[in-house]
């Protein structure tokens, strides 16, 4: 049997340079950037999970008293809600 194999070494993988064109070296692992672009594109995506509940929480206190636009705009922003939680489950 192959001694890699028995203690648990994988082979290195080729390097690849960051998607985002930065000079430095990204893996698969981190989506082919740099461990510096994954972690500005993930605080990215929180800052507008933010701001997404933030402007649909405005829009429903703004909304007129039709109680129908009241419950679709409640029901967008709980799904506004939901998708910002489960990014912040990703990371």
């Amino acid at each position: 049997m192959d001694s890699s194999k028995e203690i648990g070494f994988r082979a290195l993988e080729n390097p690849v340079l960051c998607i985002n064109d930065c000079d430095f070296f990204g893996s698969t692992t981190t989506m082919n950037m740099c461990s510096k672009c994954q972690k500005d594109m993930i605080l990215l995506k929180k800052e507008h999970a933010k701001l997404a509940v933030t402007s649909s929480k405005d829009v429903v206190r703004r909304s007129s008293s039709s109680d129908e636009s009241e419950l679709a705009l409640a029901g967008a922003t709980i799904a506004i809600v939901d998708l910002a939680s489960q990014i912040s489950k990703e990371t």
